[in-house]
């Protein structure tokens, strides 16, 4: 799969268009990494992408303020637009609102049906200057923790009865910094998730969210202060019978999300790829669910 990324890859490019062309099959999910600099003053912003296809696969595009939407506890976040084209066509995002400084903009790319499908177009910017910095990709359909371009973490996979743990790096970089981070989790056949900031031997809860019916499907924000190198894990409880979850965390660009143990977090590669899921779009949860059910199912016969 060949990506070009025409016109000063990681040149900053005032009120510019950078364009973008590529191929993309169903298996993969592309990520492309954006900085807009907006300088000392707030100001007011747009930015769209627009990318069109000519294939029948279709296009979903995800444009993703991960400055903005890393604080936002909505459960329809306003800083993120999806737009979908069921076949040749073209789709259409856009963001907007008023900031200074260096915010970060992820652009997720995927097929709307199987195949393989081409796009190409521009990210636009109305104010400020907008750069390229990275990209990466992940594989449809894996579980266990998977990991966009650095600032997106997310879990799927089915659950048995009982406790099943996941950890997270977080750095934070040399100097101290508070910093929100939005999370979110959807599942069925659960007891209840929680989630601990485990830094420095530490287990402090810093969010719960408990199952109505088995069910999970909600939204928050944690706040934290760290330097360095930070650790979270995140604890999902299955109800009896097991089931299945998945859950995301959103972070600024000012942290940098990593496997424990790896070099994930301290190390941010343009050209890094992830053999992973498909964070970007919820229905890779769906046929964990199908096989717990048909399993529950079974077991009643």
């Amino acid at each position: 799969m060949r990506i070009f990324l025409l016109a000063a890859l990681f040149a900053s490019a005032a009120f510019a268009q950078l364009p973008l062309s590529g191929t993309v099959p169903s298996t993969r999910v592309r990520t492309f990494l954006y900085h807009l600099d907006l300088g000392a003053s707030a100001t007011s912003y747009t930015i769209t992408a627009s990318l069109n296809t000519s294939s029948g696969a279709g296009l979903q595009v995800r444009l993703i303020d991960l400055t903005s939407v890393s604080g936002d506890a909505t459960p329809t976040s306003a800083f993120i637009d999806i737009q979908t084209v069921a076949g040749a066509g073209t789709a259409n995002c856009a963001l907007s609102g008023t900031a200074s400084g260096v915010r970060g903009f992820a652009l997720e790319v995927a097929t709307n049906s199987s195949g393989t499908t081409d796009f190409s177009g521009n990210l636009n910017n109305t104010a400020g200057g907008l750069s390229f910095v990275k990209d990466d990709q992940l594989v449809v359909g894996s579980t266990g923790l998977r990991l966009q371009v650095g600032h997106m973490a997310s879990y799927t996979r089915s659950v048995p009865s009982g406790l099943s743990a996941q950890g997270l790096e977080l750095n934070f970089g040399a100097t101290a910094q508070n910093v929100p981070f939005r999370f979110e989790a959807v599942g069925s056949g659960l007891s209840k998730i929680d989630v601990y900031d485990n830094t420095g031997g530490s287990a402090t809860l810093i969010g719960t969210f408990t199952a109505s019916g088995g069910v999970i499907n909600d939204v928050t924000v944690f706040i934290r202060n760290h330097s360095d190198v930070a650790t979270f894990r995140v604890n999902v409880t299955g109800a009896p019978g097991g089931g299945a979850v998945t859950w995301r965390l959103y972070a600024p660009t000012t942290v940098t999300l990593g496997v424990p143990g790896s070099n994930d977090s301290k190390v941010d590669e343009s050209d890094s790829c992830t053999t992973s899921g498909r964070p970007g779009i919820w229905a890779a949860l769906a046929p964990l669910l199908l096989v717990w059910v048909a399993a529950r199912r079974r077991r009643r016969a």
